[in-house]
């Protein structure tokens, strides 16, 4: 059967491409697949592979039967349409929608969708997804008990109700999880996985796929893809910041109460205490963040890291993101709790950004997670 595999994309910077984007293109080499494609949208900047095939359009349709025939190609949407809020994403559902539609135009006869961050890790999930030959199925989240959007294979008369859904108006799915709105034949949960992120220390044993993976940890963390050795796990402390989370009892002055998912920032400023790592050298510092954002009327939230009174590094944040610094060795305390400062100047409350909502917390950012690493 002719197959498509294919992922949806952004990258603001070179580097972005030839770390996660390059790490997927090699992965899914192993699926043998008849072309592989990449629908991008609007990066600023597209890579230079010479591997790569690059058309690009302004609407869906545009290249559908006139784009290039290599074995890897990318379709590069010229405006970017992003997302505006957690549950509304029309340039993710757009690029979606193009290999959907551009699957159903050329002729392919499966479409294994992947997201640049999922990853097949056994032979045996590679099998299930080459061999599949009918319906349209997802994976299993057993983290969020509901079917795994990142890695979804449609064939036969599933293909049929991939283009159908693709067809559908986006208005249609705003605010809504799109999990729950593809009508997908079946959810597979023979295939062991999960959303990893980047909390793991390093790959579980046992998995057949893994999700949200990071592309930016120590190569070793890698050592279930060709070419990669298994790394000696480092000194680090992770702290978990939803309900009953373990790192409830880290939170100084500054924080909402806890939500199932995460704790929101409050006000001008929010304190952590870390506990310190045992050595010395200099560590790095992660955060699996949202902003409190609305339209076009609050876009971003700034946050501005300081530790133990040192200022580290400022972001800019517009999306659900992971936002890291690497923090020098003479601003830890070795051994001792180390002050973490979140400073976010833009905390509003919902209350004055639309008279229909009653929350009149003024919040900035929540929180996930917390990584501190050696």
């Amino acid at each position: 059967m002719r197959t498509l595999v294919f992922c949806t994309a952004y990258a603001p910077t070179q580097s972005v491409w030839d770390t996660r984007y390059r790490m997927w293109l090699d992965a899914v080499q192993a699926l043998g697949a008849d072309q592989v494609l990449l629908v991008d949208d609007g990066s600023p900047v597209l890579p230079g592979w010479r591997d790569l095939h690059i058309f690009s359009g302004d609407v869906i349709g545009e290249g559908f039967t006139t784009g290039p025939r290599g074995k890897q190609v990318l379709f590069h949407f010229r405006r970017r349409l992003g997302r505006a809020d957690v549950l509304d994403f029309p340039g993710w559902h757009r690029s979606f929608v193009f290999a959907a539609l551009y699957a159903e135009a050329n002729g392919f006869e499966r479409v294994v969708h992947l997201e640049s961050d999922a990853f097949l890790l056994t032979e045996r999930a590679r099998t299930f997804v080459s061999s599949f030959s009918d319906g349209w199925v997802a994976l299993y989240a057993p983290r969020f008990d509901m079917p795994e959007s990142a890695i979804q294979v449609a064939a036969g008369d599933g293909l049929h109700a991939l283009a159908a859904f693709a067809r559908r108006p986006y208005g249609a799915m705003v605010g809504r999880q799109h999990e729950h709105e593809m009508p997908f034949t079946g959810v597979e949960r023979s295939l062991a996985g999960d959303r990893i992120g980047e909390t793991a220390e390093d790959m579980p044993a046992g998995l057949d796929y893994a999700a949200q993976l990071p592309s930016r940890r120590e190569a070793g963390f890698y050592h279930w893809l060709p070419g990669h050795v298994r790394r000696v796990p480092a000194q680090s402390v992770t702290l978990h910041f939803c309900e009953g989370g373990d790192g409830l009892a880290a939170l100084g002055d500054g924080w909402a109460n806890p939500e199932p998912r995460h704790h929101w920032m409050l006000g001008a400023e929010s304190v952590l205490h870390v506990p310190g790592l045992p050595g010395d050298g200099p560590a790095v510092l992660r955060m699996g963040v949202t902003p409190h954002v609305f339209g076009d009327v609050l876009t971003r939230q700034r946050l501005i890291v300081e530790v133990n009174g040192f200022r580290v590094r400022s972001f800019d944040i517009m999306l659900e993101c992971v936002v890291g610094c690497d923090i020098p060795a003479e601003f830890l305390r070795p051994g001792d709790r180390n002050v973490v400062r979140l400073i976010h100047p833009d905390a509003v409350a919902p209350s004055v950004l639309a008279h229909m909502l009653s929350d009149h917390r003024r919040i900035s950012v929540s929180v996930e997670w917390v990584t501190v690493e050696r």
